[in-house]
């Protein structure tokens, strides 16, 4: 009965430990809502992945959301002279461009109201 218990105990412990080291990581990767960028694009490198706006050169990767007025874009539809909106996550040294917004995108509508 003892050997039950300990086998428990530790399985517990375990599954715990997992758990809020799997939610840390993901939080990790979440880029905080307060670090935005919005300006016009400076400059686009295709070859090394990166983009310039207000100031800071952004690296982009194949996990980097772009759109333009909604719709799906590439970096390769980027131009310099752009408005944009990017949400950014810093990992390590590397300031990232998680989201990459472009173009007009409609206003969201007022909820209806149930009466």
């Amino acid at each position: 009965m003892r050997s039950l218990t300990r086998s428990l105990l530790a399985l517990a412990l375990t599954v715990t430990f997992a758990v809020f080291t799997n939610n840390a990581s993901a939080a990790d990767k979440k880029a905080p809502k307060d670090n935005s960028l919005r300006g016009k694009i400076t400059a686009v490198d295709k070859d090394a992945k990166t983009l310039t706006i207000a100031g800071y050169t952004l690296s982009v990767d194949d996990t980097t959301e772009i759109t333009n007025s909604g719709r799906p874009g590439k970096l390769e539809d980027l131009k310099p002279g752009t408005e944009a909106t990017v949400t950014t996550f810093k990992r390590g040294e590397n300031v990232m461009a998680v989201k990459i917004k472009t173009g007009a995108v409609a206003p969201t509508p007022a909820p209806i109201k149930k009466k």
